[in-house]
C-alpha cells in the first residue's frame, strides 16, 4: 500500500509542477474520488497541501 501512496504522490507532484491542472483533476488522475481526501493524504505525505506545493514552485 506504502508503495501505492509513494507512486501516486509522485505522480501529483508532477502533475502539480506543471501547473495546468486545478486540484480536482490531479485527485482524479491519480485514483482519488474526492479532492479533500486526496489533499490530505498529499499534505501527510508530502508535508504540504498541494495548493501550497503548487504555489511554492512560483516564487521564483
Amino acid at each position: 500500500m506504502e508503495y501505492l501512496l509513494g507512486w501516486r504522490m509522485a505522480v501529483a507532484k508532477g502533475l502539480l509542477r506543471r501547473g495546468n491542472l486545478v486540484i480536482d483533476d490531479v485527485a482524479e488522475r491519480v485514483g482519488y474520488r474526492s479532492a479533500g481526501t486526496f489533499s490530505s493524504s498529499f499534505a501527510r505525505h508530502v508535508g504540504m497541501p498541494p495548493g501550497k506545493f503548487s504555489r511554492s514552485l512560483n516564487l521564483f
